[in-house]
């Protein structure tokens, strides 16, 4: 439909609203003459007769009527593809699928999700919680817009923006002769009781190469696959683990959680389907992570300037595809 054509229907259904030439012309800022050519040109190409003049007033036709109902419809939708584009922009298509490992995923995304769908006009949520693994072949195969893995080879095309960096933080019973302290350091835990992660995880090989620098021997008592079980047991008096943020504060009012000096750093990688760019939404979303992760001490590695340079080289990497 053209332009003309569009502004024809505009003047046909200001004059059947206003109920004369005039008040339409007022309406639509027109001159009479101006309103009075457009009706012309409409039921010229239409080949309809839209309105009785054999008085000094326009009355409309039973077709005109008829006619308004399908150009009301068509304004109607008009207005819906404007509104439709402004949600667009403001937040992007109304869905999101995100998978993540479970030390994001468990307890902290579905708080900020919540929070973003309240504020975003409640797109459909998707959550997945797998291994980083499976994270993995879900971005890849591209069932979600976003994805939190822990390192693993072969990420660098899926990466999206910088990875966040956790510094590791030493969690331990509430009666532990530390507990009163801001921070401690790895010689301090000589010989002490603690539960750690599996020999499959990366994490555990983190906090193992910490203490073996410093020639600490631990004593194992435990082991988990799941960081905030480690940190449950060891608010239950079992022995101290150390662990990432944001599972340590699940724990809070029950452990004791105090920095470790030297600490080891654990990052998360942020990933998003290849040969596309990042959805509006999901950016959206991404904003808000990195705010609710701030708490924790929880920041992308480089700062904010990394992080843009890796929406930047990602969104070149899609132009040039």
């Amino acid at each position: 439909m053209t332009p003309a054509r569009l502004r024809q229907l505009e003047a046909f259904l200001a004059v059947l609203h206003a109920g004369s030439v005039g008040a339409a012309a007022e309406m639509l800022s027109l001159s009479q003459p101006a309103v009075t050519k457009l009706l012309r040109a409409l039921e010229d190409e239409t080949d309809l007769v839209l309105f009785d003049r054999t008085r000094r007033r326009l009355r409309p036709t039973p077709e005109a009527q008829r006619f308004a109902t399908e150009v009301e419809g068509l304004f109607a939708a008009a207005r819906r593809v404007d509104q439709v584009a402004n949600d667009m922009r403001s937040t992007g298509v109304g869905e999101l699928r995100i998978a993540s490992l479970p030390l994001l995923g468990t307890e902290l995304l579905p708080r900020l999700l919540a929070e973003f769908a309240a504020a975003h006009g409640q797109p459909r949520l998707s959550l997945t919680v797998a291994s980083s693994h499976e994270v993995v072949e879900l971005v890849r195969g591209g069932q979600v817009e976003l994805g939190f893995t822990l390192p693993l080879p072969g990420l660098a095309p899926l990466e999206v923006a910088a990875p966040f960096r956790m510094p590791a933080v030493l969690v331990l019973p509430p009666g532990h002769r530390l507990a009163g302290r801001r921070e401690a350091t790895p010689r301090e835990l000589e010989g002490e009781p603690c539960i750690s992660l599996g020999r499959q995880y990366r994490l555990r090989h983190l906090v193992d190469e910490l203490f073996e620098r410093h020639g600490v021997t631990r004593r194992m008592v435990a082991e988990t696959q799941n960081a905030q079980a480690a940190c449950a047991m060891a608010a239950a008096g079992l022995g101290f683990a150390v662990s990432d943020p944001v599972s340590a504060a699940g724990q809070a009012g029950r452990a004791a959680m105090l920095r470790l000096t030297p600490t080891t750093v654990f990052h998360i990688h942020v990933l998003a389907p290849p040969g596309r760019p990042l959805a509006l939404l999901a950016r959206h979303f991404l904003a808000r992570l990195t705010a609710g992760l701030a708490p924790y001490g929880v920041r992308p590695a480089g700062g904010r300037r990394a992080a843009a340079a890796g929406r930047a080289q990602r969104d070149g990497r899609s132009a040039a595809r």
